[in-house]
């Protein structure tokens, strides 16, 4: 093979990666959509939102898990992005809850007060740093893992 028939076909190879990587990065831009962690993000104006979301074109949903590690709850990273605030807590439980982002249901054994006491600790704050635990929360009475989940809305200001 000639060297200008090696150099069109890597010129080609080329395009066709610098068109696969824009068509990629475009898409997710669009989307508006990030995961960090055990943190699952979803904007009210993407493609993908959390089925019974009714928030505003300033507002974006948040949804924080934490569960046991070597018998130790791990607190969700809760927290708006840089300048905005909590305006909403739709759901938060400390026990053995189901469901994922959007779909969250209490579950058989926990602490019935997560989300009056979540709500008074973060309603209104940029970031809320609270431990999930037993002392927090009261006794869960669960036998097996533990998890804190909490969905809220920020609202852009």
């Amino acid at each position: 093979m000639g060297t200008l028939q090696y150099c069109r076909r890597l010129h080609g190879f080329v395009w066709l990666l610098v068109l696969f990587l824009s068509s990629v990065f475009s898409l997710a831009s669009m989307m508006d959509v990030s995961l960090q962690g055990h943190r699952k993000r979803i904007l009210s104006g993407s493609n993908t939102h959390s089925p019974h979301s009714n928030t505003g074109p300033n507002e974006y949903t948040v949804c924080g898990d934490a569960t046991e590690v070597d018998g130790r709850l791990m607190p969700p990273n809760f927290d708006c992005d840089e300048g905005d605030v909590i305006s909403d807590i739709k759901f938060a439980f400390y026990g053995q809850p189901t469901g994922d982002c959007g779909t969250f249901k209490r579950g058989k054994c926990g602490p019935h007060n997560a989300l009056n006491i979540v709500k008074k600790k973060c309603l209104g704050k940029g970031k809320c740093e609270l431990l999930a635990s037993d002392k927090i929360f009261g006794p869960s009475h669960c036998k097996g893992t533990i998890r804190f989940v909490i969905e809220f809305t920020c609202k852009k200001t």
